[in-house]
């Protein structure tokens, strides 16, 4: 079990409610913008602030970067929660109950995709979770990486995700993997502070 006063994910029912893209985006969108343009000029791709409907995430903004070749997924976009690093960012961080429920009612839809095995999902979770950040490799989009960070809001719950989407050809090495995966990290940060979110400091 988790401690809810000292972890930001949900203990509730992980799931949002249906105002819940507007309060967000009402609250966010100027902040938003601002560092979204950021993180694209620093990591030079496309970045994505994702939100939790239901058991999909929604494209709530995209800010284009200034390469020209470009993984295309536009706003309003709903797929899985569990299909690439944006989305897992915003499946790892529910509740215990919620991931439960997802992954042995969800994942056997016929409709669901990408395809997974339950235990490697969760396994992956638990990893995401600990690592504050989540990567894939070609998962829906082939031969492209996506990273993606939990952004959290006053009460300490997750609230959205932000990534981006890049081709395998612009990354150079493990290093410039590396690099934009603490560009993403700082853009989450920096959202869940506008957001109102205090990080504990560690002891």
């Amino acid at each position: 079990m988790h401690d809810t006063k000292s972890s930001p994910r949900d203990g509730t029912s992980g799931t949002f409610k249906r105002s819940q893209p507007q309060i967000f985006h009402r609250r966010t969108f100027r902040i938003n913008r601002a560092s979204a343009q950021h993180l694209s000029y620093c990591t030079r791709e496309d970045s994505y602030l994702i939100i939790q409907v239901g058991d999909k995430g929604l494209v709530l903004d995209k800010t284009d970067g200034p390469n020209h070749l470009k993984v295309v997924e536009e706003f309003g976009y709903e797929m899985d929660l569990h299909c690439g690093a944006i989305r897992k960012a915003l499946l790892a961080f529910q509740s215990d109950e919620y991931i439960r429920r997802y992954l042995y009612t969800r994942l056997n839809r016929p409709e669901a995709f990408p395809k997974a095995d339950p235990a490697e999902l969760a396994e992956e979770l638990r990893t995401i979770r600990e690592k504050g950040i989540a990567v894939s490799h070609g998962e829906y989009v082939p031969d492209a990486v996506g990273i993606g960070a939990p952004i959290y809001g006053i009460d300490g719950r997750i609230s959205a995700s932000v990534g981006i989407i890049a081709p395998y050809s612009r990354i150079e090495d493990d290093t410039h993997l590396l690099h934009l995966q603490e560009q993403v990290r700082h853009s989450a940060a920096e959202l869940s502070y506008y957001m109102g979110h205090t990080f504990k400091q560690e002891k």
